[in-house]
């Protein structure tokens, strides 16, 4: 009988419903394992939609902290990392991969591995949450929007952590193969934006005494190795930029991501500040160049200008060329 009416539940997209008939059931082993059942069966047949339903059900319940609790008593840690594994297999397929119902579910699996980590999730738990997050984040055949998000989400869980459960984790032994992975990406990943939150991850599980010693590890260059050493946890984000460019240049032109310091911004013909990331889509811009431009004090400058199709807005103006 419960099977019946969790299936109605799931079928009509009734997340609130489901949630209040795991309670009028009860909270036990069974419970979770009929909902267990549920999610497997649909993954498998790609009914990606009613697992959504689930986890938002499950959502409702950790609203309440005593349900939590008894739902993380009762294994819901490694029933949603399973859930989470399940999906890798679709996640690769060039039939699935696209498909906006699973997006939608990776994403909601996000969400919600950031909540339950912001409860007193057992550190062991938090560990295999996170290793799963990263294998995610590594595997290039998984779309890319969600393998930027699976790091931040990771980032965002040990943001969350107390420095006890940081330090935790830091010495969970089975973190060390998958920092290794991690590091060996930043130098051939291929996108900036993903290098910065590789990089935010090796720093975030890395105390800075052992800092040195890992870096030497990860990176058979000494010259990156005292780079990332550089990269000081209170002014990460230049540090960071500071390290990604000599890493990027270092590589020539074998290199897969070109930065450079921006010594002068400029919107139309007015120099300004330039502090925050500029993140245009392809089909905005109209053409763009790169040159070297002589100058007497400095020598040469490379210049970046990007001409826009349609102006662009700031919070002072609307701008049709960058550079």
């Amino acid at each position: 009988m419960l099977e019946i009416k969790m299936e109605e539940c799931v079928s009509r997209g009734l997340s609130s419903d489901l949630a209040s008939l795991l309670r009028c059931e009860g909270l036990t082993t069974i419970t979770l394992t009929r909902l267990d059942q549920l999610v497997t069966k649909s993954v498998s047949g790609s009914g990606f939609s009613r697992v959504l339903v689930v986890l938002k059900s499950l959502e409702i319940l950790c609203e309440n902290r005593e349900e939590l609790q008894t739902l993380i008593h009762l294994g819901l840690t490694a029933k949603v990392v399973s859930w989470f594994s399940a999906i890798h297999q679709p996640l690769t397929s060039d039939l699935q991969r696209n498909a906006t119902p699973l997006l939608n579910l990776a994403d909601a699996f996000y969400d919600y591995f950031l909540l339950l980590c912001q409860t007193s999730l057992p550190v062991s738990q938090l560990s295999v949450v996170l290793l799963q997050l990263a294998r995610f984040a590594l595997d290039q055949d998984i779309h890319f929007p969600l393998r930027l998000e699976a790091i931040r989400t990771f980032n965002s869980i040990l943001e969350f952590l107390s420095r006890e459960q940081r330090r935790q984790i830091q010495m969970d032994q089975n973190q060390t193969p998958i920092l290794s992975q991690v590091a060996a990406a930043v130098l051939t990943v291929g996108d900036y934006e993903l290098q910065v939150s590789l990089s935010e991850a090796l720093c975030r599980l890395t105390p800075r005494k052992e800092r040195e010693h890992r870096a030497n590890q990860w990176f058979s260059c000494r010259d990156i190795s005292r780079a990332f050493c550089d990269i000081r946890d209170v002014d990460f984000e230049v540090d960071c930029r500071r390290f990604l460019n000599f890493v990027n240049r270092y590589h020539g032109d074998q290199r897969r991501v070109y930065t450079f310091p921006c010594v002068r911004a400029f919107l139309d013909s007015t120099e300004g500040f330039l502090w925050g990331s500029i993140h245009l889509l392809k089909e905005e811009v109209d053409r763009y160049s790169l040159y070297l431009k002589q100058d007497g004090c400095t020598g040469a400058e490379t210049v970046l200008s990007v001409q826009l199709n349609t102006p662009s807005c700031t919070r002072t103006a609307e701008v049709v060329r960058w550079s």
